[in-house]
């Protein structure tokens, strides 16, 4: 009979959500209860038995889960003693209830304290069943240090572009997929499955279902094939309401496994294809708009050009580059350029479509190096001064539409060393045989093929 206390264990997290909800609803008689309105005194000492003797229930097999699951004290200790410690103020409060069913000021904040060992109770057991980072981990990071909240959190594998063959394929690959999905439950201080995967050692030497890798048939390791369960399967790992490894990881990890498992052996001396390890190379991240060590433009300087009629606005809070656009300035001339001289270094986006502005503007944008979106819709462009683009070294997007360019005039922007498209919708442009140059051209004018539920007259 030695496995009826186990199984009474293991009805701890069907026992542990009644009390809440339980005590919860007599807590809330208390708050709800009035003098001669909406006494429900008689019903209180009832909820508080009830609840009590779950609560009861709950402790008790908690601490044979203890004793048979292989938690550690450190683990439940704060869990187990404020679950008694549930148990015997609900139980205080029943019997107190029971003598004198009165609803006092005092037994509102008695209550209220249950509530919140209540509340505690529940948090610590959510941390020893999901890991202490459960309630803050979906948290961003910098609202977790605004409160104050110091979790160390792992990162996603990362493997430099260089010298990858040197890494060891278990410390250098393995370690961290398992360090960063993995040991939030499965960790010294709290072995789910008597299981530490902090470490090669606990790795191999397994849980309480034995080893958990099969050196060299990843099909038969439980490491890989409860990976690929499906998420709704009981034994799937991670569960499935935690974070899961991608599916790069997960073939990383058969792969190592499939070579044998070796803690020794090198990325470069397995046979694991260079495509699956590139997919974890660390992507250099190419801002879109320029770097720049500018300094910023005075608030005073923006003021008094958006009373002049710009739009002005820098691009990003931390950023010196700025937004400008006419839209509500389209008396805009040639001449007005002068009004942005002080701040023609700080442009990265421009916007002069529909103004007055003749073709010569773009002359002038060679003092305007950062410029990187440039719209000069609606303007009277043939072409003659798009040469002089190729001054703007940072200039990507270039919007031409509703204007008189050609493919002939285009070709003057060839080869622009950053330009990267160029839109020419409803110009002559658009009407004629594409031609093939170094940045990619939108002429427009795309019709959606016609459904036969389109000439349906309802």
């Amino acid at each position: 009979m030695d496995f009826l206390l186990p199984l009474f264990g293991r009805f701890h997290p069907l026992f542990v959500h009644l009390p809440i909800g339980i005590l919860f609803f007599a807590v809330l008689l208390i708050f709800l209860s009035k003098k001669k309105k909406n006494n429900f005194s008689q019903v209180i000492p009832i909820a508080f038995l009830t609840g009590t003797v779950f609560a009861f229930l709950s402790a008790i097999s908690g601490f044979f889960q203890y004793q048979h699951e292989g938690y550690t004290w450190e683990t439940v200790r704060i869990h187990l003693i404020l679950g008694w410690c549930t148990v015997a103020l609900s139980a205080w409060l029943y019997f107190s209830f029971r003598s004198k069913p009165d609803v006092t000021k005092i037994r509102k904040i008695q209550s209220g304290g249950l509530l919140l060992i209540l509340i505690l109770t529940g948090h610590f057991g959510g941390n020893i069943t999901h890991g202490d980072d459960y309630l803050f981990e979906v948290l961003p990071s910098g609202l977790q240090t605004f409160l104050g909240i110091e979790i160390e959190q792992s990162k996603p594998l990362e493997l430099p572009t260089e010298n990858w063959e040197e890494l060891a394929f278990y410390e250098g690959a393995i370690q961290p997929i398992l360090n960063h999905n993995c040991i939030s439950c499965h960790n010294p201080k709290n072995m789910k499955g008597e299981l530490d995967l902090t470490s090669s050692e606990g790795l191999l030497g397994g849980g309480e279902g034995g080893k958990i890798v099969n050196q060299g048939n990843a099909e038969n390791s439980k490491l890989f094939s409860r990976l690929i369960l499906p998420k709704e399967d009981e034994e799937h790992m991670p569960p499935k309401e935690k974070r899961q490894p991608r599916k790069a990881e997960i073939e990383l990890i058969k792969a190592w496994i499939e070579n044998g498992g070796s803690m020794d052996q090198t990325l470069g001396d397995s046979k694991v294809s260079t495509s699956l390890i590139s997919q974890f190379f660390a992507k250099e991240k190419i801002p879109f708009y320029p770097k720049t060590t500018l300094q910023g433009i005075s608030s005073d300087t923006l003021s008094k050009l958006r009373e002049k009629g710009f739009f002005i606005e820098n691009i990003a809070l931390d950023n010196p580059l700025l937004r400008v656009s006419c839209i509500n300035f389209p008396a805009f001339e040639d001449k007005d350029w002068e009004l942005l001289n002080s701040v023609s270094e700080h442009i990265a986006y421009l916007d002069l479509s529909d103004s007055k502005a003749s073709a010569s503007i773009l002359d002038s944008l060679g003092s305007s190096s950062n410029i990187t979106v440039l719209k000069v819709n609606g303007l009277e462009i043939t072409g003659e001064n798009l040469f002089s683009l190729k001054n703007c070294q940072n200039l990507k997007l270039l919007y031409l539409n509703s204007t008189d360019v050609t493919m002939e005039s285009l070709s003057l922007l060839d080869g622009h060393p950053t330009l990267e498209k160029v839109y020419v919708f409803k110009t002559p442009a658009s009407s004629q045989e594409k031609k093939n140059f170094s940045f990619e051209l939108e002429t427009g004018d795309y019709l959606l093929p016609k459904l036969a539920t389109d000439t349906i007259v309802y």
